[in-house]
């Protein structure tokens, strides 16, 4: 799954749709470097009125407590939901009820139905934020330094009317699990069963998608639309082992014959 996610990075927006703000000073970086934070709403205890949770700034790629430096995250981005109560990775998350949300503008995927690749965005109908879920570790580095990372979960996406059609060729289509307005509350701070509740719903917010404006350059071609291996290289292959080897042929030891003589013509007589 090859998934590009905008994070909101503007308080407003994350004050009008999800009733948090970043702490202040926060920098969060929206490209897609591995070391990029990102923000995330977290459960908090005591909250006010209209307040999600807490927004956090982590790192994209899960760090497990088993990690040992924090390059091991860059395969953790995403957890399929078929692996997050049993792979190592993300086990300890789901079951310690680490949940988060993961607020984005929108999120882009290559489509490869085209001719040529195409990247496609797809965001909310009326172009608000989108919420994601994911599950968060805080690690602790050999040096005692602390990372909050994150992973955002994936579900299959083959009966999905958009998200169907971003996959790669051969590959079974997947997307990121979109939350409702009306889950949030119960995904942060709900118990196991009824966070694996809204995991097994569809997704029910309205979306649109289309080409991306600008798209960076095309990526590289999936393994299945790479050259086909020649087909007759086990045949070549054999002559060239069977094949005695080219050898040049000797120089003849004979002497060389001079050349006849021209015969000699008068040289003072007439002819006639």
């Amino acid at each position: 799954m090859l998934t590009h996610y905008e994070p909101v990075t503007d308080n407003a927006q994350l004050l009008a749709r999800f009733g948090v703000t970043l702490p202040e000073g926060a920098d969060p970086a929206s490209d897609d470097a591995a070391a990029a934070v990102r923000p995330l709403i977290l459960h908090a205890g005591p909250k006010p009125a209209g307040r999600l949770g807490d927004a956090r700034l982590g790192r994209l790629g899960l760090l497990p407590r088993f990690a040992t430096e924090p390059g091991d995250a860059r395969h953790t981005m995403h957890c399929p939901v078929e692996a997050m109560k049993s792979q190592p990775d993300f086990r300890e998350s789901w079951w310690a009820g680490r949940r988060c949300i993961v607020p984005v503008v929108h999120v882009s995927a290559w489509r490869y139905a085209a001719s040529r690749p195409q990247r496609w965005q797809v965001q909310h109908v009326d172009d608000e934020p989108l919420a994601l879920a994911g599950l968060w570790n805080e690690w602790t580095g050999p040096a005692g330094e602390t990372v909050l990372s994150f992973s955002v979960l994936t579900q299959a996406a083959d009966g999905h009317e958009l998200f169907r059609h971003l996959a790669l060729p051969g590959q079974a289509p997947r997307m990121p699990v979109m939350l409702p307005a009306t889950a949030l509350l119960l995904w942060l701070d709900g118990g196991l069963k009824d966070a694996e509740r809204l995991l097994q719903r569809p997704p029910t917010e309205p979306l649109k998608a289309g080409p991306e404006a600008g798209a960076a350059a095309t990526p590289r071609e999936p393994a299945s639309w790479s050259v086909l291996p020649d087909m007759f290289a086990h045949e070549w292959h054999a002559m060239a082992v069977e094949a005695p080897p080219l050898r040049t042929p000797p120089r003849s030891r004979r002497a060389l014959r001079p050349p006849s003589p021209e015969p000699v013509g008068p040289t003072t007589a007439d002819l006639f």
